[in-house]
């Protein structure tokens, strides 16, 4: 629905997880997940 183009922004959004793997020096954004979706891995 973006017939006019898309309105100039100056906003800048890392999200947390992507924070969290930096400062953590995570290799895999999975692993930085509240809830991450890890084959084998329930909670029951």
């Amino acid at each position: 629905m973006v017939k006019r183009g898309i309105y100039p922004s100056a906003g800048f959004g890392i999200g947390i997880e992507r924070l969290t793997r930096y400062i953590c020096g995570i290799d895999d954004i999975k692993y930085t997940h509240l809830f991450p979706k890890i084959l084998g891995n329930y909670c029951i």
